[in-house]
């Protein structure tokens, strides 16, 4: 059975443009199901990669047709993966028993026809799927059959029409163990975040995108780093926002469509098929993700926090001087700033008894501090945060405590 295809699901390419009459619909282009696309062989050929060494692997495949017209449309694709090979049944992240799984869907998407597969994602989906404990479970090198899937979904990300899927390619990897994921980090965008409006480039964290961060009362899953963030802050009536996992890329994002039991005296769906968060009130929010759900939440806050004027990152670093190692206010669109970040490189651990802190206004009166690190919810007056030398990009909310450590990438 054929469906009527709506514009909002076109994409126009070029000059290809479509033109209907209200009274002519038989012209319009219907989906049909496509039967196969191609996903071509990795560049990398018959070569072992290394997951832990290596960032990412490019993947491309040809466009599944899915209207009568060859009308370009813009499918969403997902790449899976088996050991086996065969895809009969699928690993399920939500399900407590995985009895006879056989290949499971990485977690990134993807809307056009080439792809950059995070390594660290295949790895952890491999770890999850052959139930790695230990060191020693994993193989020295593991052939991995590779394929990518496509579908039509609407504006609830549920699929529209049939799955399709490509053939098969091999990939050679050469697996690890991953201990202790780090609680992976969804971005906030919009008209009212950070100090740049609507800016989603790679490098705007802490600027046009706002990361919501872990809190030490939270458990998060040690192979993916799932688990539920948040942001507490103040947010302007007649704004708009929406969430992405990687800055710079639009391809996975949330927004008000993910909203869990929203209410509608604070928040409003927006702009269309977009569905952009609106504030409705002017006032301080609390809003969390649940990365491994994909359920957002967003409350009011019903305290009013104090502001300060600066923060900085007393430690042993710098002789516990609270002017030294100042951080940046990241939120300047709403006029009233509680999100700072700053760039912390030490060569050295923190000795036993040092560390760092976060301190307000260049001094002690308003001081934070936790014994966890990289990620807590320092508290005032609280411990000496112990950090481990290496370069990293620090969040801190001075509302919540909340902090996170984030490792800066290494260039090989």
């Amino acid at each position: 059975m054929k469906k009527i295809l709506s514009y909002a699901m076109l994409l126009l390419c070029g000059t290809l443009a479509f033109t209907a009459c209200s009274d002519d619909n038989e012209s319009n282009p219907t989906l049909v199901q496509p039967t196969e696309f191609s996903l071509f062989q990795p560049s990398v050929g018959s070569a072992a990669v290394d997951l832990e060494k290596s960032q990412s692997v490019a993947l491309s495949w040809t466009l599944p047709t899915f209207t009568d017209f060859g009308a370009p449309v813009v499918p969403t694709y997902v790449v899976q993966v088996s050991p086996t090979g065969k895809f009969t049944k699928e690993f399920d992240r939500d399900a407590k028993d995985n009895a006879g799984a056989d290949y499971i869907s990485l977690e990134q998407t993807f809307n056009s026809c080439t792809a950059e597969i995070s390594t660290e994602g295949l790895d952890q989906a491999l770890q999850l799927l052959l139930g790695w404990e230990d060191f020693a479970d994993v193989p020295a090198s593991l052939p991995v059959t590779v394929r990518a899937i496509a579908s039509i979904r609407d504006a609830s990300f549920r699929d529209y029409y049939p799955i399709t899927s490509s053939n098969t390619v091999v990939l050679n990897t050469v697996p690890y163990y991953i201990i202790n994921v780090d609680p992976i980090v969804w971005y906030m965008v919009g008209n009212n975040i950070g100090s740049a409006s609507w800016s989603n480039n790679a490098d705007d964290a802490g600027k046009g995108l706002i990361p919501l961060l872990p809190s030490a009362d939270e458990d998060y899953d040690k192979a993916t780093g799932t688990g539920v963030i948040s942001y507490t802050g103040y947010m302007t009536a007649g704004t708009q926002f929406k969430f992405v996992l990687t800055p710079g890329s639009w391809d996975d994002q949330l927004n008000y469509e993910n909203v869990k039991d929203a209410d509608a005296a604070l928040i409003s769906d927006e702009d269309g098929d977009n569905h952009n968060i609106g504030i409705v009130k002017s006032g301080y929010y609390t809003i969390s993700v649940n990365t491994k759900s994909k359920e957002v939440t967003v409350e009011a806050y019903d305290k009013t926090p104090k502001t300060f004027a600066t923060m900085a990152m007393p430690g042993t670093q710098n002789g516990w001087d609270p002017t030294l190692d100042a951080m940046t206010a990241c939120e300047t669109l709403n006029g009233e700033n509680h999100f700072w970040t700053a760039q912390f490189i030490v060569a050295e651990d923190a000795p036993e008894d040092g560390g760092v802190k976060f301190a307000a206004n260049g001094g002690w009166d308003d001081n934070w501090g936790s014994e966890l690190f990289p990620y807590g919810t320092g508290t005032n007056g609280g411990k000496n945060i112990p950090y481990v030398a290496g370069s990293y990009t620090v969040f801190f909310n001075d509302i919540t405590g909340q902090y996170y450590f984030i490792a800066n990438p290494t260039e090989e």
